[in-house]
Protein backbone atom coordinates (compact mmCIF):
# COMPACT_ATOMS: atom_id res chain seq x y z
CA UNK A 1 0.00 0.00 0.00
CA UNK A 2 2.71 2.42 -0.85
CA UNK A 3 0.46 4.65 -2.61
CA UNK A 4 -2.46 4.54 -0.45
CA UNK A 5 -4.55 8.00 -0.68
CA UNK A 6 -2.05 9.26 -3.89
CA UNK A 7 -4.41 10.32 -6.95
CA UNK A 8 -2.67 8.91 -10.45
CA UNK A 9 -3.16 9.47 -13.93
CA UNK A 10 -2.41 6.40 -15.88
CA UNK A 11 -2.47 7.41 -19.98
CA UNK A 12 -3.23 4.89 -22.56
CA UNK A 13 -4.42 2.71 -19.50
CA UNK A 14 -7.26 0.56 -21.85
CA UNK A 15 -4.16 -2.08 -22.69
CA UNK A 16 -0.76 -3.46 -22.48
CA UNK A 17 1.79 -1.27 -20.25
CA UNK A 18 -0.73 1.55 -19.53
CA UNK A 19 -3.23 -1.57 -17.94
CA UNK A 20 -0.99 -3.37 -15.88
CA UNK A 21 0.50 -0.17 -14.78
CA UNK A 22 -2.68 0.73 -13.58
CA UNK A 23 -2.84 -2.50 -12.17
CA UNK A 24 0.11 -2.35 -10.04
CA UNK A 25 -0.39 0.73 -8.64
CA UNK A 26 -4.46 -0.26 -7.48
CA UNK A 27 -2.91 -2.90 -5.67
CA UNK A 28 -0.46 -0.37 -4.04
CA UNK A 29 -3.75 1.90 -3.00
CA UNK A 30 -3.93 4.76 -5.83
CA UNK A 31 -6.94 5.99 -6.59
CA UNK A 32 -6.83 5.67 -9.85
CA UNK A 33 -7.89 7.47 -12.87
CA UNK A 34 -7.20 5.97 -16.82
CA UNK A 35 -7.25 7.85 -19.62
CA UNK A 36 -7.72 6.65 -23.37
CA UNK A 37 -8.74 7.71 -26.87
CA UNK A 38 -10.39 3.92 -26.86
CA UNK A 39 -13.47 4.88 -24.59
CA UNK A 40 -15.17 1.06 -24.45
CA UNK A 41 -11.97 -0.35 -23.91
CA UNK A 42 -10.54 2.32 -21.17
CA UNK A 43 -13.64 2.18 -19.25
CA UNK A 44 -13.88 -1.90 -19.12
CA UNK A 45 -10.58 -1.41 -17.54
CA UNK A 46 -11.73 1.10 -14.93
CA UNK A 47 -14.60 -0.91 -14.06
CA UNK A 48 -12.27 -3.85 -12.66
CA UNK A 49 -9.79 -1.50 -10.95
CA UNK A 50 -12.81 0.67 -9.36
CA UNK A 51 -11.06 3.39 -11.28
CA UNK A 52 -12.50 6.55 -13.27
CA UNK A 53 -12.75 6.40 -16.87
CA UNK A 54 -11.72 9.51 -19.29
CA UNK A 55 -12.13 8.92 -23.17
CA UNK A 56 -10.19 11.22 -24.46
CA UNK A 57 -7.69 12.24 -27.48
CA UNK A 58 -4.84 12.87 -24.87
CA UNK A 59 -2.95 14.51 -28.14
CA UNK A 60 -4.74 17.49 -27.94
CA UNK A 61 -4.90 20.22 -25.39
CA UNK A 62 -8.60 19.99 -24.57
CA UNK A 63 -8.07 16.02 -24.39
CA UNK A 64 -5.00 16.29 -22.15
CA UNK A 65 -6.70 18.91 -20.40
CA UNK A 66 -9.94 17.05 -19.21
CA UNK A 67 -8.42 14.00 -18.15
CA UNK A 68 -6.16 15.82 -15.00
CA UNK A 69 -9.46 17.67 -14.50
CA UNK A 70 -11.10 14.81 -13.49
CA UNK A 71 -8.52 13.68 -11.48
CA UNK A 72 -8.60 16.97 -9.64
CA UNK A 73 -12.70 17.13 -9.95
CA UNK A 74 -13.13 13.32 -8.44
CA UNK A 75 -10.23 13.02 -6.32
CA UNK A 76 -9.24 16.89 -5.11
CA UNK A 77 -5.66 15.90 -6.39
CA UNK A 78 -3.26 14.95 -9.16
CA UNK A 79 -0.15 13.13 -7.19
CA UNK A 80 1.14 10.76 -10.18
CA UNK A 81 1.22 11.14 -13.56
CA UNK A 82 2.05 8.41 -16.13
CA UNK A 83 2.31 9.02 -19.63
CA UNK A 84 2.15 5.94 -21.00
CA UNK A 85 -0.36 6.99 -24.37
CA UNK A 86 1.96 5.85 -27.44
CA UNK A 87 2.24 3.70 -30.67
CA UNK A 88 3.45 3.50 -34.27
CA UNK A 89 0.08 3.88 -35.52
CA UNK A 90 -1.53 1.52 -37.92
CA UNK A 91 -0.22 2.27 -41.15
CA UNK A 92 3.19 0.59 -41.83
CA UNK A 93 5.89 2.70 -43.29
CA UNK A 94 9.51 1.24 -43.38
CA UNK A 95 11.28 4.14 -45.54
CA UNK A 96 11.00 7.33 -45.27
CA UNK A 97 9.54 8.26 -48.11
CA UNK A 98 6.56 6.00 -47.13
CA UNK A 99 5.94 8.42 -44.07
CA UNK A 100 3.52 11.22 -45.30
CA UNK A 101 3.12 14.57 -43.41
CA UNK A 102 -0.05 12.84 -41.90
CA UNK A 103 1.43 9.94 -40.40
CA UNK A 104 4.24 12.00 -39.08
CA UNK A 105 2.46 14.18 -37.06
CA UNK A 106 -0.25 11.61 -35.89
CA UNK A 107 2.54 9.56 -34.39
CA UNK A 108 4.46 12.76 -32.99
CA UNK A 109 1.19 13.86 -31.34
CA UNK A 110 0.39 10.25 -29.76
CA UNK A 111 3.43 9.67 -28.13
CA UNK A 112 5.36 13.59 -27.82
CA UNK A 113 3.03 15.83 -27.87
CA UNK A 114 0.33 13.85 -25.28
CA UNK A 115 3.41 13.60 -22.68
CA UNK A 116 4.09 17.79 -23.19
CA UNK A 117 -0.03 18.49 -23.00
CA UNK A 118 -0.56 16.26 -20.31
CA UNK A 119 2.73 17.73 -18.04
CA UNK A 120 1.52 21.27 -19.14
CA UNK A 121 -1.84 20.51 -17.69
CA UNK A 122 -0.62 18.83 -14.15
CA UNK A 123 1.96 20.58 -13.54
CA UNK A 124 0.69 23.92 -12.27
CA UNK A 125 -1.65 22.19 -9.83
CA UNK A 126 1.55 20.01 -8.15
CA UNK A 127 3.18 22.85 -7.70
CA UNK A 128 0.84 24.47 -5.68
CA UNK A 129 0.09 21.26 -3.56
CA UNK A 130 4.29 20.94 -3.63
CA UNK A 131 4.39 17.45 -4.51
CA UNK A 132 4.21 15.88 -8.21
CA UNK A 133 5.72 12.25 -9.58
CA UNK A 134 5.95 12.14 -13.58
CA UNK A 135 6.57 9.05 -15.39
CA UNK A 136 7.28 9.23 -18.81
CA UNK A 137 7.11 6.14 -21.04
CA UNK A 138 9.94 6.10 -24.27
CA UNK A 139 11.22 3.30 -25.84
CA UNK A 140 14.12 1.37 -26.84
CA UNK A 141 14.40 2.06 -30.39
CA UNK A 142 14.58 6.03 -29.04
CA UNK A 143 18.35 4.56 -28.49
CA UNK A 144 18.41 2.71 -31.62
CA UNK A 145 17.24 -0.08 -29.95
CA UNK A 146 16.88 -2.97 -32.46
CA UNK A 147 15.96 -2.72 -36.56
CA UNK A 148 13.43 -0.54 -37.51
CA UNK A 149 13.08 -2.94 -41.21
CA UNK A 150 9.87 -5.18 -40.70
CA UNK A 151 8.88 -3.31 -37.33
CA UNK A 152 5.16 -2.62 -37.84
CA UNK A 153 3.69 1.06 -37.66
CA UNK A 154 5.17 4.01 -38.64
CA UNK A 155 8.80 3.08 -37.26
CA UNK A 156 10.33 6.65 -38.14
CA UNK A 157 8.27 9.35 -36.82
CA UNK A 158 7.78 6.70 -33.63
CA UNK A 159 11.55 6.43 -32.68
CA UNK A 160 11.70 10.25 -33.12
CA UNK A 161 8.93 10.96 -31.09
CA UNK A 162 10.35 8.32 -28.22
CA UNK A 163 13.77 10.38 -28.61
CA UNK A 164 11.76 13.49 -27.89
CA UNK A 165 10.08 11.90 -24.84
CA UNK A 166 13.62 11.59 -23.58
CA UNK A 167 14.66 15.12 -24.16
CA UNK A 168 11.47 16.14 -22.51
CA UNK A 169 11.89 14.00 -19.67
CA UNK A 170 15.80 15.46 -19.04
CA UNK A 171 14.99 18.87 -19.12
CA UNK A 172 11.59 19.29 -17.82
CA UNK A 173 13.14 17.52 -14.52
CA UNK A 174 15.07 20.73 -13.73
CA UNK A 175 13.06 22.91 -14.37
CA UNK A 176 10.50 21.84 -11.98
CA UNK A 177 12.55 20.00 -9.55
CA UNK A 178 12.71 22.96 -6.66
CA UNK A 179 8.80 22.56 -6.37
CA UNK A 180 9.11 18.54 -5.27
CA UNK A 181 8.57 17.26 -8.28
CA UNK A 182 10.21 14.79 -9.97
CA UNK A 183 10.23 13.81 -13.83
CA UNK A 184 11.63 10.37 -14.95
CA UNK A 185 11.57 8.11 -17.93
CA UNK A 186 11.44 4.39 -18.66
CA UNK A 187 12.76 3.05 -21.61
CA UNK A 188 11.08 -0.91 -22.19
CA UNK A 189 12.31 -2.95 -24.93
CA UNK A 190 10.49 -5.19 -27.23
CA UNK A 191 7.13 -5.94 -24.97
CA UNK A 192 4.65 -8.41 -25.91
CA UNK A 193 1.34 -7.55 -24.17
CA UNK A 194 -2.07 -8.98 -24.81
CA UNK A 195 -3.72 -11.72 -26.95
CA UNK A 196 -5.23 -9.05 -29.70
CA UNK A 197 -2.83 -6.24 -29.57
CA UNK A 198 -1.48 -5.24 -33.06
CA UNK A 199 2.45 -5.67 -32.07
CA UNK A 200 1.25 -9.29 -30.98
CA UNK A 201 -0.30 -9.91 -33.91
CA UNK A 202 2.22 -8.66 -35.51
CA UNK A 203 5.13 -10.99 -33.94
CA UNK A 204 2.76 -14.05 -34.46
CA UNK A 205 2.48 -13.68 -38.03
CA UNK A 206 6.25 -13.42 -38.31
CA UNK A 207 7.87 -16.82 -39.33
CA UNK A 208 9.55 -19.17 -36.97
CA UNK A 209 12.90 -18.13 -37.51
CA UNK A 210 12.07 -14.47 -37.85
CA UNK A 211 10.28 -14.52 -34.61
CA UNK A 212 13.85 -16.25 -33.09
CA UNK A 213 16.23 -13.45 -34.29
CA UNK A 214 14.45 -10.91 -33.08
CA UNK A 215 13.80 -12.68 -29.98
CA UNK A 216 17.97 -13.19 -30.04
CA UNK A 217 18.67 -9.47 -30.50
CA UNK A 218 16.90 -8.79 -26.86
CA UNK A 219 19.18 -8.56 -23.66
CA UNK A 220 17.18 -11.78 -22.71
CA UNK A 221 16.56 -13.38 -25.45
CA UNK A 222 12.80 -13.23 -24.71
CA UNK A 223 9.97 -10.74 -25.18
CA UNK A 224 9.21 -9.16 -22.48
CA UNK A 225 5.60 -8.97 -20.72
CA UNK A 226 3.60 -5.61 -19.58
CA UNK A 227 2.91 -7.23 -16.22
Amino acid sequence: MRLKERVALVTGAAQGIGLATAQRFAAEGAKLVLADLNGAKVRAAAGTLNAVAVEADLGTAAGAQAAVAKAIEIHGALDILVNNAGGSGRVTATEIDAVTDEIWDQVVALNLKSAFLCCRAAIPHMKKRGYGRIVNVSSGIARGAGRPTGTAGAVLPYAAAKAGVLGLTFTLAKMVAASNITVNAVVPGFVLTEPGARVRDWFEGLAAPAQKALLERTSMGRAGTAA
